[in-house]
């Protein structure tokens, strides 16, 4: 008797399958946690902080707030990223998902697709517990609510994901440590990559060109900083938050495909 032929699952299938298990094993990881009390007790902080000026205390929240979204989206991305491909290794559980009918680059996919799903839940709930506290604490409300605030909410998600895929490139080919920090490192340089240009018309030719391939080649997250364009809420334009999210499309691509070819050239 001829036995049926099985058919090879769908890549959307298989990238979600991957997805959803990743994302129930990030809630249930206990670094999740203390990252968001540790956002939380920081907008506890501008609240206090608040409290003690006189002076445009509104400005205060939003400062504090911004910093709370991004070191919390930022922390997630990299602390839980840098480990998301290592620690598969390490237990030899890929071994056991690539024994199923899934490639390596599907796996790196949806390993992505559910740290990302994590993200976007740390971001909704911080964003709106943010927004809530800005609402009942500010005198002028309905100043500090301007579409500034949102367009900068929503490009701290758009560069928390971007700190995600570097962090699961550096996890394909190196230890957790080492990928935190090669992602804190990558991150706290490409926010200052005008200060490296700088730097590269300050010095002399042999130099320069030192200071301009590292601004060429490393990401660039001034791309998703408005600074005081949020505080003040001074106006920006649409086609700044249009690169920003063009520029970071292209980057997670680069690095998914590449992590995808470093995961598919290394013996597991």
């Amino acid at each position: 008797m001829i036995k049926p032929i099985a058919m090879k699952p769908k890549s959307w299938v298989v990238i979600r399958s991957v997805a959803w298990v990743t994302f129930i094993e990030i809630i249930r990881d206990k670094v999740l946690y203390n990252i968001v009390l540790c956002a939380i007790l920081l907008f506890g902080l501008a609240i206090l902080v608040s409290q003690l000026t006189f002076i445009y205390p509104e400005r205060v929240i939003l400062d504090f707030g911004m910093t709370g979204m991004v070191l919390s989206c930022g922390a997630i991305a990299i602390f839980t990223g840098s480990g998301l491909l290592a620690k598969e290794f390490d237990r030899r559980t890929i071994n056991i998902a690539l024994s199923h009918p899934i490639s390596r680059r599907q796996f790196v996919a949806g390993k992505f697709a559910g740290l990302v799903g994590v993200l976007a839940v740390n971001w909704v709930l911080l964003g709106a517990l943010y927004l809530t506290l800005l609402g009942l604490l500010s005198p002028t409300w309905n100043s500090s609510f301007s579409m500034i605030l949102f367009v900068a909410l929503f490009l701290v998600c758009v560069e928390s994901v971007m700190m995600a895929s570097l962090a699961v490139l550096f996890s394909a080919f190196s230890t957790t440590s080492l990928s935190v920090i090669f992602s804190l490192g990558v991150v706290l340089i490409g926010n200052n990559i005008s200060h490296i240009r700088l730097l590269a018309r300050q010095s002399s030719s042999k130099q320069a060109w030192i200071f301009q391939s590292i601004a060429m080649i490393l990401p660039n997250f001034e791309h998703f900083s408005l600074g005081v364009q949020v505080s003040y809420g001074f106006p920006v334009p649409w086609s700044l938050m249009g690169l920003g999210v063009l520029y970071s499309s292209v980057m997670i691509a680069l690095c998914l495909i590449l992590a995808g070819l470093v995961i598919q050239a290394r013996e597991v």
